[in-house]
């Protein structure tokens, strides 16, 4: 981390990085302390605004002479407003991605980082990454592209979460084992006045992220072949995984208008006030220990977390699936000055491997990416046992994130449409490996 002589830091590093991506370098004169600050901006939906407030006073502490202008927004909110500021040339600095389908729909606006990454950490500065981290960063680039136009904060893994009072309230002891498990429980939660089972449908990324659970049970091999870009959406288990998928909704394990309800903020909300017996998230959802004045939330004593549960009976739950939670793309914005472009590039560093990640991890708010970076300070013990089996599964999960993002965005559009009961399984399997079959072409 940066901490020293900042002004001096920031001087130093202008013409070595200022070369490293080909621009011209003005004469710095005059006393270092007159200069004015150099803001950076920044977009984002993770970290959370509290946690982003933090990390920005961490950074701008370490480094009186940059300022962190930071916007955070809910995921669908967020990037709705990024597409909108991508299409009118109006993109921040530093813009918050998720690998694949997302880094490459802006990928065209996005710096390659390779050159402020050997900046930051010097030669081999991949070592500091998991590979399957960095195989992510990459996921969806063109064939013969392996530059990284993202780079990993933190990492995640997915799971189902349940609150344990509405379970004790609906008479239910235990996580469900199987499917039709998972279905007597959510009718049981409904009649003790709870949801069942949220689904915010209209954040595709969790219809996504929920199919793909259910895929790795019905047909792994073809998912991960599938995420990066063959054509396998219609082979049985993919169909399968879809089946169960609607049957989700035919079953009533997912509340009623669930395809217009968002997953953050609503979703979250009502699962953090006890409303909600299950809800599809992840291993981000610890940060609510350092977000909430409630004691079960506090210390995690009120929650449980489970896989999805297995399709049949003697069968085994889902395979973990994570990888990267939120990573950092630098846009051409940045680039359009020496000294703003040496403050990204030192704001970059501190975001994943300095004084804001360390924040961010010390209020729980996802896995690090970044190798030797962990929590500060203790953790009550439900909280640490849950932390120590994220990091565990972490090490053996497989990806989950759609490479091309016209293959995602027609994966989600006919996920829907089965939640809807407007399409059958089989044949939005099929549209969807109609488009994939056009982008291998």
């Amino acid at each position: 981390m940066l901490t020293h002589r900042p002004r001096a830091a920031l001087r130093r590093a202008a013409t070595g990085l200022a070369v490293l991506l080909g621009l011209a370098v003005p004469a710095l004169s005059g006393p270092a302390r007159a200069a004015e600050p150099v803001t950076v901006t920044l977009w984002s939906w993770s970290p959370v605004a509290p946690t982003m407030a933090a990390m920005v006073a961490a950074i701008e502490k370490a480094h009186p002479d940059i300022r962190i202008r930071a916007t955070i927004q809910p995921h669908t909110a967020y990037f709705t407003a990024l597409k909108a500021a991508a299409a009118s040339g109006t993109l921040p600095d530093i813009i918050g991605l998720t690998p694949g389908n997302y880094t490459q729909q802006y990928r065209p606006h996005l710096l390659a980082l390779d050159a402020m990454a050997k900046a930051a950490w010097g030669a081999g500065w991949e070592r500091h990454f998991a590979p399957a981290l960095l195989a992510q960063a990459r996921l969806g680039n063109p064939a013969g592209d392996i530059k990284f136009y993202m780079l990993p904060m933190e990492a995640e893994v997915l799971n189902l979460w349940l609150d344990r009072a509405a379970f004790h309230a609906a008479g239910i002891a235990k996580p469900p084992a199987t499917f039709d498990e998972l279905v007597a429980d959510a009718a049981k939660l409904r009649k003790a006045g709870f949801i069942g089972m949220y689904q915010g449908g209209a954040t595709g990324v969790f219809d996504n992220w929920v199919y793909m659970q259910i895929a790795a049970q019905t047909d792994l091999k073809d998912l991960l072949a599938a995420e990066i870009g063959k054509p396998v959406w219609t082979r049985p288990g993919m169909i399968a995984a879809a089946t169960v998928w609607g049957e989700l909704f035919t079953r009533k394990v997912v509340q009623d208008g669930a395809l217009a309800a968002l997953q953050y903020p609503t979703g979250a909300n009502l699962f953090a006030v006890g409303r909600v017996g299950m809800i599809s998230l992840g291993s981000w959802w610890l940060q609510e220990t350092h977000l909430s004045t409630d004691a079960k939330l506090q210390t995690m004593s009120g929650y449980d977390k489970f896989f999805f549960p297995a399709l049949k009976a003697g069968g085994a739950a889902s395979a973990p699936l994570g990888g990267v939670d939120v990573g950092w793309g630098v846009t051409k914005t940045a680039a359009k000055s020496p000294a703003e472009a040496r403050a990204a590039a030192i704001v970059l560093k501190e975001l994943i491997s300095g004084g804001g990640e360390q924040v961010a991890l010390n209020q729980l708010n996802d896995l690090p990416a970044f190798g030797g970076m962990r929590p500060q300070g203790t953790m009550p013990p439900a909280v640490r046992r849950l932390y120590d089996s994220y990091i565990a599964e972490l090490a053996h999960a497989h990806p989950h994130q759609i490479g091309n993002p016209v293959i995602y965005q027609a994966l989600v559009s006919n996920l829907q449409a089965i939640g809807a009961g407007t399409k059958t399984p089989a044949a939005a399997m099929a549209a969807v490996q109609a488009v994939a079959e056009a982008q291998g072409k």
